[in-house]
């Protein structure tokens, strides 16, 4: 059974942290079980192949593929880890891919399968180490970018979407439970917490209790949800003012540096300052062994936490720990430990326990679990999941082994035509021949071709859309001349005409890949959306045609399909070349008309987004698009081109409430 664990850490490339260090612990136990492990390793942080983890990992079996995406050019940036992901497992073959559920990496993966792109035959899974959804309250703040909003979006997708979703606290499972309303199969609890490589029992354990506590050690990064701001307040608390004892802070940096800690220690117990120690740079086995050698009191005061493996560390080295009964924490703990080693998750609380605890003597605590039995769960998880072997024919009654892929049944049973596609034309007879030649080619054959001429003057244009309507076509094809009334109104002209319950469009400089209509169709099948867009392969030859080289790495642009909130500020639905379901049209109308203003596409995406209607955007590109300086939107007014996207939300929002909607517009947007 071939299985690939996605992950943005991993031990060996950054020193410390929950994924990297329960991903690489995962691998080896599973490699070490007799499964095909590969870690598709993809931060940025380099990976150091003669670290001890990389040779622990090497010698259990795993495969570690290092993903380098910070140079590739797929726009926006949120989704590019998504899509380099993705591009690389449609290539391969696993039985079963499981993601971490941090900023969506399974994202485009999960929407690729849902549409019937790739990965057919991949199991999917997410293990739920702390969803934004759940940081976001944890650390408390709000969602204040573009990214986090996309990324709330494509994680959400990624527990929708996914076949299994792994919860390592029951914590955790409740509030993916609770907020991810997945329809099919319940979140499971399934621990992280097991520790399967025998080279880091070579990291001392303690062998007795503290005889006394005179040294505290901040346990974790220097961050509010891990308690460095309650843990800063307990040691400059009045209890513990007459209290001899030092500080180490062993950890990274985050909304802690070490230049704040000193000075916050200084102001207010200036003895204090001259003891404290700063470790930002261990790694974890490091990090454990300090612990052990300094005879400290690891304190690990979480706001909220999931099953954070400085708990499981501290329990399997036997290291004093003193923590917050906060998240999952108590559910590591054994219950006859748990009033000993816990507190309340206040600085009041936290200075109150170790002001008992200063000077006194200080046991480890105990366990709730037991390892082996953690790690066979895991294995009869994954065994539960193994692929039924496919019957084979053997009869020779297909000897070219050729495999026609069928349709849905349902497209299947529509009159002819299915599709129509609708082509946009303005003065550019050339460009459009272009475009109709690329239809001509497409793998997909039953649609019909509506060219609307938006009102072209030239008797050059004239002459050559005549041309073009004589030419004979493996398409039906329709001229259809109109009044010039500007993009959105030829589009809807258009509209009115098709044939067919599906509709596609095409500006008349863009060029689409040959299988740009069959991939469409089968999606909006395949996931029974109302629209279906998909990324744009971009070029800039005003006048000739793409470069091919530029298939494998050229610009991309991608979509999320949503959610509404990020639709505001930005185009996150895609293009309006894109696939639709006729209806859509009844139930929110056409693209708007007005003359000179452009955004009709992103209009026409936000309203059927407000409108509750299913959209998603492949996480491929199906079609050239032509970007030069002379396109419609920079021969146009920026600010009112947005102007009807901002008045559309307004008027989705109660009137006493409408300038909610001045306050989420990018500033570089208003002049």
């Amino acid at each position: 059974m071939r299985i690939a664990l996605v992950a943005s850490e991993i031990l060996g490339a950054y020193k410390n942290g929950g994924i990297g260090t329960a991903t690489s612990h995962l691998a080896c136990h599973l490699a070490r079980s007799g499964f095909d492990i590969a870690v598709i390793y993809t931060g940025a942080a380099p990976v150091d192949y003669a670290h001890p983890w990389l040779k622990r990992l090497h010698t259990a079996g795993v495969k570690v593929t290092h993903l380098h995406y910070a140079g590739i050019e797929v726009y926006p940036e949120w989704l590019r880890e998504s899509t380099v992901i993705f591009d690389y497992l449609r290539h391969e073959t696993f039985d079963l891919v499981l993601f971490q559920d941090w900023e969506g990496s399974g994202f485009a993966s999960v929407i690729a399968r849902q549409c019937g792109v790739a990965l057919g035959g991949t199991r999917l899974g997410v293990i739920a180490h702390g969803p934004t959804e759940w940081l976001l309250d944890a650390n408390r703040t709000a969602a204040r970018s573009q990214r986090t909003l996309a990324q709330l979006h494509m994680e959400r997708s990624v527990f929708l979407g996914a076949d299994d979703v792994i919860c390592p606290s029951e914590h955790m499972r409740s509030f993916v439970t609770a907020h991810f309303d997945r329809p099919t199969g319940a979140p499971q609890a399934l621990p992280l917490y097991l520790w399967s490589d025998p080279e880091s029992d070579r990291v001392a354990r303690r062998e007795r209790p503290l005889d006394q506590v005179r040294r505290l050690g901040f346990f974790g990064r220097l961050e509010e949800r891990k308690g460095i701001e309650i843990f800063l307040n307990a040691i400059v608390d009045e209890t513990l003012a007459f209290k001899d004892f030092d500080v180490m802070f062993v950890g990274k940096a985050a909304s802690r540096r070490r230049e704040d800690i000193q000075a916050f220690v200084d102001a207010r117990r200036p003895w204090l300052g001259s003891r404290l120690a700063f470790f930002e740079d261990l790694d974890t086995d490091s990090a454990q062994a300090l612990l052990v050698e300094r005879d400290c009191l690891a304190v690990i005061p979480s706001l909220i936490d999931n099953a954070p493996c400085v708990i499981s560390e501290c329990l399997r080295r036997n290291i004093p720990f003193l923590s917050t009964r906060a998240g999952g924490i108590p559910e590591l703990v054994a219950p006859t430990d748990r009033d000993r080693v816990l507190v309340e998750p206040t600085a009041r609380a936290l200075a109150a326990r170790l002001a008992t605890s200063l000077g006194q003597p200080y046991a480890a605590a105990s366990p709730s679990y037991d390892e082996a039995d953690i790690g066979t769960r895991w294995i009869e998880w994954v065994e539960a999941r193994r692929p039924v072997p496919l019957t084979v024919d053997t009869t020779g009654q297909n000897p070219g082994g050729s495999v026609e892929v069928a349709l849905p049944a349902t497209v299947a049973d529509i009159e002819s035509p299915i599709v129509s596609v609708v082509v946009t034309h303005y003065e550019r007879p050339a460009l459009v021949r272009e475009t109709l030649r690329s239809l001509a080619v497409q793998s997909f054959r039953d649609f019909e071709v509506l060219l609307v001429d938006d009102g072209s003057p030239s008797p050059e244009a004239q002459n050559g859309l005549t041309a073009l309507a004589n030419e004979l076509w493996p398409f039906e094809l329709k001229l259809i001349r109109q009044a010039n009334a500007y993009l959105g109104a030829a589009r809807n002209t258009g509209i009115a005409a098709a044939r067919a319950p599906f509709v596609i469009f095409m500006d008349d400089d863009n060029i689409a890949f040959p299988t740009m209509i069959e991939t469409l169709v089968r999606a909006i099948e395949r996931a029974q959306a109302d629209i279906v867009t998909s990324q744009m392969l971009i070029f800039r030859e005003p006048t000739g045609q793409p470069d091919l080289d530029l298939v494998d790495g050229g610009e991309r642009w991608a979509f999320t399909g949503g959610p509404a909130e990020l639709g505001l500020s930005i185009n996150c639905y895609g293009d309006a070349t894109g696939i639709y379901r006729c209806d859509v049209f009844e139930r929110i109308g056409r693209f708007h008309e007005w003359h000179g203003i452009g955004h009709e596409d992103w209009h026409l995406h936000a309203r059927a987004n407000l409108a509750g209607l299913q959209q998603l955007s492949l996480p491929v590109p199906l079609f050239w698009y032509r970007r030069v300086q002379t396109g419609m939107l920079n021969s146009t007014d920026r600010y009112a081109n947005n102007r009807i996207i901002w008045d559309l939300y307004r008027q989705s929002l109660p009137a006493n409430l409408s300038r909610l909607v001045d306050l989420a517009i990018r500033n570089d947007l208003v002049p």
